[in-house]
């Protein structure tokens, strides 16, 4: 699909915040899309366009859970965000008309979010960064995260 939001951004023609955060081959990481809604908003997605679950092959299925468990680790180490989340959502979506290129936001909750922004009203912050994006969190920001990410997972503690 050549207008797919995902497939435009693994051909380089958009620039996600912060560069690719993790790339095995058959998966990538990034920070969302700018307006990122919030420091370690991240979104995991095979390379290959691919809408379902049931359309992953067998070494992308495989990759999947370990993938997902690492970056979850990654945003939970210590001081890698300024607070430490309670949990990382892993959630798969897909609908967007431009974005059907299966996708997992990668979502940190922390003790202090607020019931009304905990569970799938988090994706709140997705719209609030959209329609104020001076409250996104800034490009250096973002880039000091991604290096500490990538710190994380060339470390012996993301095995």
């Amino acid at each position: 699909m050549t207008d797919c939001l995902a497939c435009r951004i693994h051909r380089g023609e958009l620039r996600v915040p912060g560069g690719v955060l993790y790339d095995d081959g058959l998966w990538r990481v990034e920070h969302a899309v700018e307006p990122t809604p919030m420091l370690g908003w991240l979104v995991a997605k095979p390379l290959r366009h691919v809408e379902c679950l049931d359309e992953l092959t067998p070494g992308e299925a495989e990759r999947m859970g370990p993938v997902l468990r690492r970056m979850a680790a990654a945003l939970r180490a210590s001081g890698v965000l300024p607070v430490r989340p309670e949990k990382v959502y892993a959630v798969l979506f897909a609908e967007a008309a431009h974005a059907p290129h299966m996708h997992f936001h990668l979502i940190p909750r922390t003790a202090a979010d607020p019931p009304e922004r905990r569970g799938p009203h988090v994706f709140e912050r997705m719209r609030e960064a959209a329609a104020n994006p001076e409250s996104a969190p800034s490009p250096a920001a973002l880039q000091a995260l991604a290096a500490r990410i990538r710190a994380f997972l060339q470390s012996a503690a993301s095995l």
